[in-house]
């Protein structure tokens, strides 16, 4: 469609995440790639930029929000208080007194999905121009959740948490006489279980935030443009949200299965 000077084109429905830079490497560089000037680059997806953006949201949110405390606290700073007796509420209902060991990272995991979700529902432009030399108007931020490298970053992590965990409480040995429980019979189905749980966790949030960014990409193309904005509210915040806290009540189980009723020392 066009509008005077200015047309408006669909973009490819499904869409990896695309190259936005090179970062200068030696050619025997792991995953290198050979540019057309002969030089060699390691590629840097939007989905990376996406990311800084979004820790350097962090730091900023977190920095300036809790920088000044007070007695009273300040609109700002009761915000943050329930937040942080959310989380902490939710982690002490399914870890109990392991809470205070493994709240940091349930709190930055939560925190962090739900960025990355709604990363979407905020359309800030990016400017480019095409092989014609025309200018292109495209968002620049790309949900992180919607690359699977990103959701199976998460899942290896959240994997080591709770593999930890059972080698802490158990030993080495215990660990792998539990892969072998009720039988040993069981031993194979064990394995594939436990290797089934980072690809539940990352294969979920990857498909629901991919999917959505699809099906909205659908009604773009089928629906004139102030139809689909409502849908930005469920697909990206209520969306976001609930996947989010899919993810982070998984990890909480899987770290609680992995400890099961033991106990942390005393400090």
């Amino acid at each position: 469609m066009r509008l005077g000077p200015i047309e408006f084109f669909s973009p490819p429905l499904v869409e990896g995440p695309s190259i936005v830079f090179f970062i200068p490497v030696p050619h025997h560089f792991p995953m290198s790639m050979q540019l057309a000037d002969g030089s060699y680059g390691l590629p840097v997806t939007i989905t990376v930029v996406t990311t800084w953006v979004i820790m350097l949201t962090f730091f900023l949110i977190f920095h300036f929000g809790l920088k000044k405390l007070e007695r009273n606290p300040s609109k700002i700073q009761t915000v943050f208080e329930m937040l942080y007796n959310g989380l902490n509420s939710l982690v002490e209902s399914v870890l109990g007194k392991w809470k205070k060991k493994y709240f940091a990272y349930i709190g930055t995991l939560i925190c962090f999905i739900f960025l990355s979700n709604i990363t979407s529902f905020f359309p800030i432009p990016g400017f480019s121009h095409n092989e014609a030399g025309q200018l292109v108007i495209s968002p620049l931020l790309r949900g992180p959740n919607a690359d699977i490298n990103t959701t199976l970053g998460l899942a290896l992590i959240t994997t080591f948490t709770f593999m930890t965990a059972s080698i802490r409480t158990n030993g080495i040995i215990g660990y792998f006489k539990g892969l072998m429980e009720p039988t040993p019979v069981m031993l194979p189905m064990n394995i594939i279980g436990e290797l089934a749980k980072p690809t539940n966790i990352s294969m979920r949030l990857f498909g629901n935030n991919f999917a959505g960014m699809v099906i909205i990409g659908l009604i773009y193309m089928a629906a004139p443009w102030f139809i689909p904005v409502p849908l930005h509210l469920y697909f990206d915040l209520f969306g976001g949200l609930v996947q989010s806290f899919v993810f982070t009540m998984l990890t909480l189980v899987y770290i609680q299965q992995a400890l099961g009723d033991s106990e942390p020392e005393l400090e």
